[in-house]
């Protein structure tokens, strides 16, 4: 994943890796990559100190002074990149209106262990079937607004006037608010069509849970509205009810197993579908498609019971503005840190 970065068709770039622990096992396949590929611009920072509660900010803070480049692009290191990506992303900014570029990513499951393999291949199915056509269907109702962290791309001198990312430190969902802060200057968010490659790798199904729970709260605290609705998409379950008050109401077993068919059939048609558009092989299977909203379901319920998330090993309690907040526990850990450094750029690229 790394390495797809620092191979890119494109004349000038810089890799930053961030890293907040010196006994990272990271360090070993970034210093590497370093060391294989000399004559490209790749470095690496570990930094421990921390600006809020969002860790993932807290690197970006810590990796922001050895940027170079008026364009930032950042991207998770769960994420595969072909050699044009980066040829591709940067062009929406020709249009001086733009002021951030993001990508969709679709799931790729890749996964050693027995109790992996069905949490990754699920993980990839909500990605692929419920994730990508939702950005989609928003996009089709009213422009992008926001970022999606698997790629978000700003010019620095909005992400200055914004005030750095000092300003995402305490967000959950820092990637919706940079594009949020961005369209708050009058720049528009655009949504390539360039798709990343997500690699998923879940452990076992309790990491599944706790890794979607956190997807669904988060989007229930920053689009409450419309994450209220989302369970007119709940197509499955919707069916298996109205089966049954049918059934209880005419007492016919193919009247009432009528809407499961057909909603099991639509569903897919679309697990195939999008299967083709993303180009990916190990992404679930069909057979799964029930198991799979089922999941959906359950997990968007729980989302409701509780405001608490675990984040790589934190938890934190979010309010209803999105802004995450440690526990005690976790709090006593945080070594905040108030004077943020800053570097001009010194290239225009």
């Amino acid at each position: 994943n790394l390495r797809s970065f620092c191979e890119q068709d494109y004349p000038d770039y810089q890799v930053i890796f961030g890293l907040q622990d010196k006994n990272d096992p990271a360090i070993p396949v970034v210093e590497k990559i370093i060391k294989e590929l000399k004559d490209i611009d790749v470095s690496y920072v570990i930094d421990a100190r921390l600006y809020g509660a969002n860790h993932k900010v807290s690197n970006l803070i810590n990796m922001f002074p050895a940027a170079k480049h008026d364009y930032l692009l950042i991207a998770d290191s769960d994420m595969r990149v072909p050699a044009n990506y980066l040829t591709n992303v940067i062009l929406p900014f020709a249009d001086e209106k733009v002021g951030a570029v993001t990508c969709l990513y679709s799931g790729s499951a890749h996964s050693g262990s027995i109790k992996g393999k069905l949490a990754s291949a699920l993980n990839t199915m909500f990605i692929n079937e419920w994730f990508f056509p939702s950005v989609l269907i928003s996009k089709m109702i009213e422009p992008i607004k926001y970022c999606l962290g698997a790629t978000m791309i700003v010019r620095r001198e909005l992400l200055n006037n914004m005030g750095g990312f000092k300003t995402l430190a305490n967000h959950l969902a820092d990637d919706y608010m940079l594009g949020k802060k961005i369209t708050e200057q009058g720049y528009k968010v655009y949504l390539s069509d360039f798709v990343v490659e997500n690699i998923v790798e879940e452990k076992s199904m309790k990491d599944l849970i706790t890794h979607e729970l956190r997807w669904a709260r988060t989007l229930r605290r920053v689009e409450p509205l419309g994450f209220s609705f989302t369970f007119l998409t709940d197509t499955f379950v919707i069916s298996c009810i109205t089966a049954l008050f049918t059934y209880t109401a005419f007492n016919q077993v193919l009247l009432s197993a009528l809407p499961v068919m057909l909603v099991l059939m639509v569903r897919v048609l679309l697990h195939k579908r999008v299967k083709h558009i993303v180009n990916v092989k190990q992404a679930g299977s069909f057979y799964l498609v029930p198991i799979r909203d089922l999941l959906s379901f359950f997990i968007r319920v729980i989302s409701f019971t509780g405001n608490s998330i675990n984040w790589r090993n934190n938890s934190f309690s979010v309010d209803a503005a999105g802004i995450i907040y440690s526990n005690k526990e976790a709090q006593t850990k945080l070594d905040v840190v108030d004077d943020i450094p800053d570097l001009a750029p010194t290239q225009d690229y």
